[in-house]
């Protein structure tokens, strides 16, 4: 009888503290009403209650990315205070944001008509990268000459696929992967691909042969986002990441063909809001690693392969990397390009799992390791016990900003800045080896040096298995 009483109690309890904790969420949703301006970022979010519109500017533009959205569904709120607002949008980087007293006018008349005045949109284009674009002297743009060189070529413009052709040609001198030009399908001019004679390896063809030549018992989850196994003949474990995303535990079929595998994985994911979405990820890898770590328990080293992996989410890439050291520590500091300078720099500690992987970690990487997967590879230099094999990774840190256009058109660029525990910065030049391995910058070439007259051979796990 007494043990009811409690139970009762701790039941109310908890409902009580349920209520508080809603009541006080809404009570602060409600404060925070008003308009804002994002540090770093050129974007404006106006919230009313719970709901909110995302506008992202530029000198001359102010369109929403989202309106009436929920701000719960897209954003935590990390913290507070009257001119202050702090957001986390489920990453690493806390975006800062500052009141202001209204939209700017621009902003609501959205439905005006498109621009399409050629000069008007390479303006918006030039002083967006000039106030946002991180990485001018890293990679040798003077900016300033390409206005002056490009704005005659600019008043010349008749077509939006002429303006098309010039924006290609001025963004390609950055040789920035994040740099990207989205325009309608009509204006781009797809060349045709020419005959060779010796057929192309892929991206698939390479990590389904090094599963079959080099493991055991491979296993893989989710479409073979990962794949993992016992290096045949060793104590060698062996883990092949391919992506830093569609790790939620979505599909329970492991048997689907990639197409039916996609169509069941995306119908469960379009019912899910940003937030959802991002911690079904961790979520995923937190499912998933425990099974692949208690499979290689005999095991004394393991290698992770990074190769092949472009990129996806960052807090999926450092989730996975929790699993593979036994300290927490400040791995890396990120800070934004912002008009007259950067952000101030967020520090970011990397706290171990649970269950963690007690051998020896080597990780491979290559020139096709980008983005988030780089990621992975700064948070190793913290800990100088793993050992990179390969080469340098890509050096495309920073997430992709997106802006528009006065036409509509949208343009992306890195205006964020990753650095090492040592405040080193690895842009262009990647995550350096410890081990080098002469790999190729083009892809073809890269692929196809797996193959020596149609014999398949991966030189770095074989080189890791003659220092074993």
């Amino acid at each position: 009888m007494i043990f009811s009483k409690y139970k009762n109690f701790t039941f109310y309890f908890i409902v009580l503290v349920f209520i508080l904790i809603s009541c006080s969420t809404k009570k602060e949703i409600q404060n925070i009403n008003g308009t804002w301006i994002q540090e770093g970022y050129g974007r404006i979010i106006s919230i009313s209650d719970s709901t909110y519109t995302y506008f992202n500017t530029t000198e001359k533009s102010c369109l929403p990315l989202i309106e009436n959205g929920i701000l719960t569904d897209r954003f935590r709120i990390v913290n507070f205070q009257k001119d202050k607002l702090v957001l986390n949008p489920g990453g690493i980087v806390d975006y800062n944001f500052y009141r202001i007293d209204s939209l700017p006018e621009n902003c609501k008349n959205t439905d005006s008509k498109l621009n399409h005045l050629a000069q008007t949109n390479f303006e918006v284009l030039w002083s967006t990268f000039e106030k946002q674009y991180a990485f001018f002297n890293q990679r040798n743009i003077n900016w300033i000459e390409i206005k002056k060189q490009y704005q005659p070529k600019i008043d010349n413009i008749k077509t939006d696929r002429e303006l098309y052709k010039l924006f290609n040609e001025i963004l390609g001198l950055f040789n920035d992967g994040h740099i990207k030009l989205d325009v309608p399908d009509s204006l781009v001019i797809k060349s045709i691909s020419k005959k060779h004679t010796q057929k192309k390896k892929s991206k698939k063809d390479i990590t389904t042969d090094i599963i079959s030549s080099y493991l055991s018992n491979s296993k893989n989850y989710n479409n073979g986002v990962i794949k993992w196994g016992i290096v045949k003949n060793s104590d060698i474990g062996y883990i092949q990441i391919n992506d830093m995303n569609n790790f939620s535990n979505y599909v329970s079929n492991t048997e689907l063909s990639t197409d039916k595998f996609e169509k069941e994985y995306n119908k469960v994911l379009q019912n899910k809001t940003g937030i959802e979405q991002l911690d079904d990820e961790l979520k995923g890898v937190d499912y998933v690693m425990p099974i692949i770590l208690n499979g290689l328990t005999k095991t004394k080293t393991v290698i992770v392969d990074l190769r092949f992996n472009g990129g996806g989410y960052e807090t999926v890439a450092l989730k996975l990397l929790s699993y593979f050291i036994n300290e927490p520590k400040h791995i890396l500091s990120v800070k934004a390009k912002k008009d007259n300078g950067y952000t101030k720099e967020q520090k970011y500690v990397l706290e171990p799992s649970e269950n963690i992987y007690k051998g020896k970690l080597i990780v491979l990487t290559s020139h096709r390791t980008a983005s988030a997967a780089e990621i992975f590879a700064l948070g190793t230099l913290a800990y100088p016990e793993i050992k990179r094999f390969g080469s340098s990774t890509n050096g495309i840190f920073s997430e992709i900003l997106w802006k528009n256009l006065p036409n509509g058109w949208e343009f992306s660029l890195s205006n964020e800045v990753y650095s090492d525990q040592n405040g080193n910065v690895y842009e262009i030049t990647g995550v350096p080896v410890n081990n080098e391995i002469n790999y190729s910058k083009d892809r073809n070439e890269f692929y196809n040096s797996f193959y020596n007259e149609g014999n398949f051979k991966d030189s770095a796990i074989e080189k890791i298995k003659l220092k074993k």
